[in-house]
């Protein structure tokens, strides 16, 4: 909710999707940006309370992952100044992104086709890969089939995401759509990644952001970026559908993890059945099984996860025919 009230209170801006919506916060008004300037994560829903640096067991992964994240921006803020945020948040609303190919573009273009825009994910193999590696795998991936690329940037996965995220779109990005996956609770790494080059970014959740994930979607929205919204329930959609949100994401980052066989399937088929129309999709699979119930169920997309990569090593020709194959028509 940080932020949110406060755009709506600026004079320029109205629903998070409308047309008026893509100049949001090109002319602030000094309340709102103080507000986006000073407030960071501190109110998303999945953050603990814990001052402790080693989480109490009962906290959850993604509490865990948050706070560190909160702890990793929080720097980066302090060293980058306010003056400077905000003259960073400012030209990249009035400079948006003009990435020469965009994931919703891609979707809304193959849609009718009835092609399932498949889209691999990339992160670093070892500690050791360096960023040229990764953009030669990312190559090798285009030269597969692979209709985009997702970089996976946060610190887990590799020291340097920016500059395998800025590699990798140097690489490929003039031949299929480059995105990011990372944990995204502030605006300002949102301006990062336009900044990079990408096309848009996977990490916005609404479980994460709570109030405030409207307004993440619309400021990523307003300066050119794709910036799907991760969902858990059918109250998530009826709420962002509300909003403006046209691009939904599930089983991305968080919430179909249950160990249940056919949970999973079954609650991503239930969200693609809810799914307002006209809306576009976008679904994380491990598996050929996944990835068939994820299409089947009406799926625009599938984001191809590292693990299901990397258990097909040396047999990715096979399994991008076996994922053409089964994912081809919209039966």
């Amino acid at each position: 909710m940080w932020l949110s009230r406060h755009l709506r209170s600026c004079p320029t801006s109205k629903a998070p999707h409308s047309s008026s919506s893509r100049q949001c916060n090109a002319r602030l008004s000094s309340t709102c940006r103080q507000d986006l300037l000073t407030r960071t994560s501190t109110r998303c829903r999945a953050t603990g309370d814990n001052s402790d640096d080693s989480p109490p067991k009962t906290v959850n992964y993604l509490e865990v992952i948050i706070k560190r994240k909160q702890k990793e921006l929080e720097v980066v803020l302090t060293e980058l100044g306010m003056e400077s945020l905000e003259e960073r948040l400012q030209s990249a609303v009035s400079s948006p992104a003009r990435p020469p190919y965009k994931l919703s573009t891609l979707i809304t273009e193959s849609t009718p086709r009835g092609h399932c825009v498949l889209v691999f994910e990339l992160s670093r193999p070892s500690p050791t890969t360096t960023p040229a590696q990764l953009a030669a795998l990312a190559k090798a991936y285009v030269a597969m089939g692979a209709d985009a690329i997702c970089v996976r940037t946060d610190s887990d996965d590799t020291p340097s995401g920016t500059i395998d995220l800025f590699t990798v779109i140097q690489a490929v990005g003039r031949k299929v759509p480059v995105i990011t996956r990372d944990w995204l609770i502030h605006p300002l790494q949102v301006v990062e990644i336009k900044e990079s080059g990408a096309a848009g970014a996977l990490g916005v959740i609404c479980q994460v952001n709570g109030k405030g994930t409207t307004i993440m979607s619309s400021f990523s929205s307003a300066i050119g970026l794709d910036a799907p919204v991760e969902v858990i329930n059918t109250r998530e959609v009826e709420m962002l559908d509300r909003a403006g949100v046209a691009f939904f994401a599930i089983n991305i980052s968080v919430g179909i993890s249950v160990a249940i066989p056919g949970f999973a399937s079954d609650l991503a088929h239930g969200l693609l059945g809810q799914l307002p129309f006209g809306c576009i999709s976008i679904v994380g699979v491990t598996s050929i099984e996944g990835a068939r119930a994820a299409r089947q169920s009406g799926a625009d997309s599938l984001l191809i996860k590292r693990e299901m990569l990397q258990a097909h090593e040396g047999q990715l020709d096979g399994l991008i025919d076996s994922l053409r194959y089964i994912t081809s028509g919209d039966d």
